[in-house]
């Protein structure tokens, strides 16, 4: 069990630590002249058969008040230390709203210095710091009056703390290892030390773990747990770990984190629940500069608020809001895990939160559609999170990047989804995908496919490229690999000579389209050089416009027309015709005029022009302001085929 003490400066709450452990946690020279704690102390009570208690002695001079963050994060129970004769301070009431923040429930209150004032004054103090306790606590409180000088109320204490761990669980060591190092140093004899509280997983000596944000590969050499030497360590656990790599001990900054090797990237995009406390000096407004406690690291950075509070853009005292983080320097975070926010300056703790992606977009951060997906993240489990992203919003999931986020083993994966999610590899990583949107997604495939064939019925099948840009916004690209891969294996659809095919298809023409050419077809030749519109063609034919624009799609496929225009269509033979009139008009010396080109096709103007434009679109002719030249003599015989 881990006790963090809390409280105003000089309300004794180092004296008590030595009264409890026997250990003077003001280890420095400064300290003891000033008579005050500037840094973290740590001591330990040993247990006959059992772990020892460790306290956490933070300093409670309000210059200080950064590194009593930095001590309190992982703990089990928050001391709160108040004398006797001053009564709460400012410090006590901000240390209280500290634990609040960092998600500590269990208190205990300790009245010190008893030798100063009368039982009526205790009994006064006891009242006025329950009633604040009543605000961050359901639990029940337990009172101890003590006095440092004389010893009175100590030995009650200590009994109760040790009942206390004893029969506490301990905590469990799930996800992978994590701890935030708050301080490192380099013991003779040994090497490099750092200390911190483990907050996830377990470790071994001779294990190796990851310095972030650095990224240095690091062996533990031996471990000391709650100050006892040991062969592992533990969540929950207070723990010195000797490391050995390629890294100094000036090179490592409290803050770092030490994680297992296959945690997951540092980031400096977090989105997160954001509350402010009731009593902050002043709302928060949007992209405010702040400073960031994130375990024992501070880093600067600014506040993007992402749903709109009352008052617009700022979040007002006491009001919670989903937000994002937008830090200047990168941290290791994952979801579940608390900050507090600071001022710019750091005068005042203003609020603070809990991470739900510690991996968050850098665009579209503030969609309807992204706040739907942090509401379902806004879970202390990984279970309901996927069930609400892939069952509710219909999500598709990277497996990785989740159990990244979520600090999750690949055995604390296993059985959190069942037969309605579908889970799929694409480029090296695990997708998951509710079931019915991966059925969903072969039917559209299959349907889309059966379509094109109805409209393509002289077509073997479609290229891949080309049905993945129709399916483009229905199926994104990593799920559109997979589904192919599997209707492929289930011999749903086939893959021949590079294009895609329902299995069974086989290209051919129904007697109807057959029909629907020949009249088109009959109508061209009786019109001769006078092209028609297909508008023309369907009044003449009796045909559907739409049905002839089928039909001339179809035959500029496979060559048996030329489109002029959306409404305009050639055979290849005419087209071959009407070359030739350029030509003769080339070799009879007149120029390529429209008037000219006109008169040998005795048609109308805007015909004329238009299959001239055809042969300039084809590279035939080049139009030189009035008149065109040939550029390719040859080119009709090529392109129509005589």
């Amino acid at each position: 069990m881990i006790v963090a003490t809390a409280g105003h400066v000089d309300h004794g709450k180092t004296s008590l630590i030595k009264h409890l452990t026997g250990v003077d946690t003001d280890r420095l020279e400064e300290e003891k002249r000033r008579g005050l704690s500037i840094n973290l102390g740590f001591a330990y009570r040993k247990l006959a058969g059992h772990s020892p208690i460790g306290f956490v002695d933070v300093p409670g001079h309000n210059r200080f008040i950064n590194t009593m963050i930095a001590g309190v994060s992982g703990i089990d129970l928050g001391m709160l230390v108040v004398a006797a004769d001053d009564g709460p301070m400012p410090q006590t009431i901000e240390h209280l709203d500290v634990l609040k923040l960092l998600g500590v429930e269990n208190y205990l209150l300790v009245i010190s210095k008893t030798d100063r004032a009368d039982d009526s004054r205790v009994q006064q103090v006891q009242q006025q710091v329950l009633q604040m306790l009543a605000g961050v606590t359901n639990a029940e409180v337990p009172v101890y009056p003590v006095s440092n000088t004389s010893g009175e109320g100590i030995a009650a204490l200590l009994a109760y703390l040790e009942d206390r761990a004893r029969s506490s669980a301990p905590r469990a060591a799930s996800g992978r290892f994590r701890l935030s190092i708050d301080r490192a140093f380099n013991l003779k004899g040994a090497g490099l030390v750092v200390t911190g509280t483990a907050t996830a997983g377990t470790i071994g000596v001779g294990d190796y773990l990851k310095l972030q944000p650095r990224d240095v590969k690091l062996r533990v050499r031996s471990i000391h747990v709650q100050d006892e030497e040991a062969t592992a360590a533990a969540a929950g656990q207070r723990c010195a770990l000797n490391v050995v790599g390629d890294i100094e001990k000036d090179a490592i900054e409290r803050g770092d984190w030490l994680v297992d090797l296959e945690a997951g990237p540092v980031s400096r995009r977090i989105d997160a629940r954001v509350k402010l406390l009731a009593n902050a000096p002043f709302p928060l407004k949007h992209l405010s500069p702040l400073k960031i406690h994130l375990a024992a690291k501070r880093v600067a950075g600014k506040i993007f608020l992402l749903d709109e509070t009352s008052g617009g853009k700022r979040l007002e005292p006491g009001a919670e809001v989903l937000a994002q983080l937008l830090l200047e320097a990168d941290v290791s975070c994952c979801h579940g895990e608390r900050f507090l926010l600071r001022d710019d300056s750091e005068s005042v703790t203003l609020g603070g939160g809990v991470v739900l992606d510690p991996y968050a977009p850098r665009t579209g951060k503030a969609r309807p559609e992204r706040l739907h997906c942090l509401q379902a993240l806004d879970t202390g489990s990984p279970g309901s999170a996927l069930q609400a992203l892939l069952l509710e919003q219909d999500l598709l999931l990277d497996l990785v990047e989740f159990k990244h986020s979520w600090n999750l083993r690949d055995d604390e994966v296993q059985g959190l989804w069942g037969s309605e999610v579908h889970s799929f590899e694409a480029d090296g990583h695990e997708l998951l995908i509710s079931e019915s949107r991966w059925q969903q997604g072969r039917r559209l495939i299959i349907e889309t496919l059966s379509n094109w064939h109805q409209q393509n019925p002289r077509e073997p099948g479609i290229k891949p490229p080309r049905l993945k840009s129709e399916l483009a916004r229905a199926v994104a690209a990593p799920l559109w690999v997979a589904l192919l891969g599997e209707l492929l294996r289930d011999a749903q659809l086939t893959l021949k000579d590079g294009k895609l095919q329902l299995a069974g298809h086989k290209a051919s023409v129904s007697a109807e389209a057959v029909a629907r050419w020949e009249k088109f077809e009959a109508f061209l030749q009786q019109r001769g050089k006078d092209i028609p519109l297909l508008s023309e063609v369907s009044a003449a034919t009796g045909l559907d416009k739409n049905a002839l624009e089928n039909v001339a799609r179809v035959a500029v496929k496979e060559g048996r027309l030329h489109k002029l225009t959306d409404n305009r269509y050639a055979s290849p033979v005419l087209l071959g015709k009407l070359a030739q009139l350029v030509n003769e008009l080339v070799a009879a010396n007149e120029p390529i005029t429209v008037i000219n080109f006109k008169g040998r096709m005795d048609t109308g103007r805007k015909v004329a022009i238009e299959v001239l434009e055809y042969f300039d679109s084809v590279r035939f002719t080049q139009r030189r302001e009035d008149v065109r030249v040939v550029l390719d003599t040859e080119l009709p015989a090529r392109l129509f085929n005589g």
